[in-house]
């Protein structure tokens, strides 16, 4: 026999009710003794539960236009890089693919700059900066940096050495007028990919040009 002085916990109510779904409907007495008094009246479980699954999905709309909206952006980078990769085999001149780069690129309305730029020693302090690990910067740049790559429009930048550190042949930078548009979390698996072809066909054309 029970202890008079045990007292039942809220996990054991809670998961006896998990185990009996029906105990409340079978109750209906008890169900109508359960009100939750509030300044201005009574709130029922069943208002209760109905408020719970609004916000529940609430949320899960938001989740699914996420992804909506996720998937709508992986798709036009990659239909914009699927073009750039054509222009690769195109063209034959820097010049020509720097510009054509630039108008692929730039009709993504995010991006509002897109520069293929020949290494300067004017970018040694940009690479030793910014791209002397891996090669890759997403984000925010400074005044110096904007005024050599951007116009003062640009809020956040995507910037790729084309070569290394110690052999740099050119630079690759995006820019958007969104602040939190590049950033360092963001997917770049499209763009890595078209700049190792992009490095191999500029390595072609020096030789061919030599």
């Amino acid at each position: 026999m029970s202890n008079s002085n045990d007292k039942v916990t809220n996990e054991q109510v809670s998961e006896f009710l998990q185990q009996n779904p029906l105990f409340l409907a079978q109750n209906p007495a008890l169900l109508a003794q359960l009100e939750l008094q509030q300044a201005q009246g009574a709130t029922s479980l069943v208002h209760i539960q109905q408020r719970q699954l609004r916000e529940h999905n609430t949320m899960l709309k938001s989740k699914i236009d996420n992804l909506i909206k996720h998937a709508k952006e992986n798709e036009l980078i990659y239909s914009l890089f699927s073009e750039c990769h054509r222009q690769l085999w195109t063209n034959y001149d820097f010049k020509t693919l720097a510009i054509n780069l630039r108008n692929i690129i730039c009709t993504n309305p995010a991006i509002n700059e897109c520069h293929l730029l020949k290494y300067d020693e004017k970018f040694a302090h940009l690479i030793e900066h910014r791209l002397q690990h891996n090669g890759v910067y997403l984000g925010r740049v400074n005044q110096q940096e904007r005024d050599l790559l951007f116009s003062p429009a640009t809020q956040s930048t995507a910037l790729y050495l084309i070569g290394n550190s110690q052999h740099p042949i050119a630079i690759l930078a995006f820019g958007s007028a969104d602040a939190n548009h590049f950033e360092p979390a963001k997917d770049s698996l499209f763009v890595l990919e078209f700049v190792r072809s992009l490095q191999l066909r500029l390595l072609e054309l020096e030789l061919e040009q030599a």
